[in-house]
């Protein structure tokens, strides 16, 4: 069983995956592109996730993953674009971290540990409790937006 203060990456991630999924169409979405730079490069594979700043049951998240060039785009229920308004931007780059063999099981139950969830970036930016990271999204939607990130 993963802590459930490590769940909110793979909960993101999940949306990420489901990015080409097909849902309900949702009318009045904008185009939003940009670029995420962590310490001075761009930053490869990670997820980035527009969530509304007051968030409420069925609101629409905007996610994508960034590209070997720190490039993303974003889509909602597989639709590209997010709808215009102000987000909270939470961004997710981890690693797996191996356990060593002598901490594969735990004691009590016998079965695996689960795997031990490293982020590669500051943990501020992957929660929408803790970014401090706000972008409010117009009509024009945002074209080649640069998100930088920092220790």
């Amino acid at each position: 069983m993963i802590p459930k203060n490590n769940l909110l990456p793979f909960v993101i991630l999940g949306f990420v995956a489901c990015a080409g999924c097909k849902g309900p169409k949702v009318d009045g979405l904008v185009p939003v592109r940009g670029t995420v730079i962590y310490k001075g490069e761009p930053l490869e594979g990670a997820a980035v996730c527009f969530t509304p700043k007051e968030f409420k049951t069925g609101d629409r998240l905007g996610t994508g993953k960034t590209s070997a060039q720190g490039k993303f785009e974003l889509r909602t229920i597989g639709e590209l674009g997010v709808l215009p308004g102000e987000y909270v931007v939470i961004v997710i780059k981890n690693e797996v971290v191996p356990r060593k063999q002598s901490q594969q099981a735990n004691s009590k139950t016998g079965r695996p540990s689960p795997p031990h969830v490293k982020s590669l970036i500051p943990e501020r930016y992957t929660d929408p409790k803790t970014s401090d990271l706000h972008v409010n999204v117009g009509s024009n939607g945002l074209q080649d937006w640069r998100l930088e990130i920092a220790d």
